[in-house]
């Protein structure tokens, strides 16, 4: 059997975890900027507030509600998700982290009753750490995520679907709320007449195949109870890592984009070495103006390396250059970001033949990154930085002006 662990209002509950004094109050947690809002409580979804709202199109209403409003924090919560997967991990041999608030986990052979299981899994997690979650039990993913949503609906938080239970189930969920359907997907199977779960497991696997590829296939027989996407006990690689922000004021003078550039490389740096891969070459990009204002335009270049990079201050030399060469002055600059890609294990790279000190050089500076990736780690994230980021004014910082001290 498998299970689906989903954090409840997972960025909500993380602000109630640190300030008891919202848990009886409504609550949404708002995007980088105070863009839009990313996480309700139950008593905002009631109000039919939905996710991904413009945050100043509801600014009055939710101060008429007397709703919190919290300017989100991604560090803390991925801290929190971190406790919350570490714990879950004791329960089961094999897990999925599938989202920052989402990890599917096998049931082990001893655990004769799922529910029972589960609900003392979530009991512990609550208890230990304080965040609620719900758990859905089933043979499959797909069963396993429609359960948790289910569970979410009850007072337990856990559910199970069994061969007994799992047609009224089916019959009971939209299209569009069957996990692999995008919105397009449910238009298209509505028109042939297929309005839930039920109807779609009933369609003929030919058609479903012919008019939905491979995928549609696989989504409708693990509705059916077959397994067809296991569990990936390890994560890939990744093909490449981006990051980019939009920044909280218009940056126009060419130290300002460097320095907030430099902010962007060093983060994807400790991405590059938590998984013990080399960059070949890095993508960097400038945007100046808004979109939504008609006046918005790119600025891109390319950076390849003659041996694969992963010391910060090789990347971020790199970046810096391309910088230089690309700012141009009078442009007011909104955002900016990095791709690192063109990866290879840094674990197993050949010595440069002919350059033997620049070898033991870069060795030194990706031990020093390395060592200084284990005290931030230990100490916290900004133990140990650029001394060029050491300025009071950081004006690329996001805005967050719904933090705690400012309510």
């Amino acid at each position: 059997m498998l299970a689906l662990c989903d954090c409840n209002n997972f960025f909500v509950s993380c602000e109630r975890l640190y300030r008891p004094e919202l848990r009886c109050r409504p609550v949404v947690v708002l995007s980088s900027n105070d863009g839009c809002v990313v996480s309700r409580s139950d008593e905002v979804k009631a109000m039919g507030i939905p996710m991904g709202q413009p945050y100043f199109q509801i600014q009055g209403l939710l101060r008429k509600k007397g709703v919190v409003v919290c300017s989100g924090s991604l560090v803390m919560y991925k801290e929190i998700s971190e406790k919350v997967m570490r714990l879950l991990s004791r329960f089961t041999g094999e897990m999925e982290e599938y989202s920052i608030d989402e990890a599917f986990f096998s049931l082990p052979a001893a655990a004769k009753d799922p529910l029972e299981y589960v609900s003392g899994i979530r009991a512990t997690i609550e208890r230990w750490i304080g965040i609620p979650v719900s758990i859905g039990v089933a043979a499959t993913k797909t069963l396993s995520k429609l359960a948790t949503d289910m569970a979410k609906k009850d007072a337990s938080g856990v559910r199970q679907i069994t061969g007994g239970n799992a047609r009224d189930m089916l019959d009971a969920t939209e299209v569009r709320d069957i996990w692999g359907i995008g919105r397009k997907t449910a238009e298209q199977l509505n028109r042939h007449g297929i309005f839930n779960a039920g109807h779609f497991v009933d369609r003929d696997p030919v058609w479903v195949k012919k008019r939905f590829t491979v995928r549609g296939l696989m989504t409708q027989l693990e509705l059916k109870g077959q397994p067809c996407m296991p569990i990936a006990a390890e994560t890939a690689a990744p093909k490449s890592i981006q990051v980019s922000r939009t920044w909280g004021n218009v940056l126009e003078s060419l130290g300002d984009v460097s320095l907030a550039m430099i902010d962007n490389v060093v983060k994807a740096a400790r991405q590059l070495r938590q998984n013990h891969l080399a960059a070949g070459g890095v993508s960097v990009f400038l945007r100046y103006g808004y979109r939504h204002h008609g006046e918005c335009g790119y600025i891109t270049t390319d950076i390849y390396f003659d041996s694969p990079a992963q010391s910060d201050s090789e990347l971020i030399g790199a970046v810096k250059s391309s910088i230089d060469k690309i700012y141009r002055p009078g442009l007011g600059y909104t955002q900016g970001g990095v791709t690192l890609r063109d990866f290879s294990d840094a674990r197993f790279r050949q010595r440069e033949l002919f350059s033997e000190d620049a070898s033991e050089r870069r060795s030194k500076l990706e031990r020093f990154s390395r060592a200084a990736d284990e005290i931030n780690g230990y100490f916290g994230r900004r133990a140990i930085f650029p001394a060029s980021l050491a300025v009071k004014d950081k004006k690329w910082r996001p805005n967050r002006k719904r933090l705690p001290e400012n309510i």
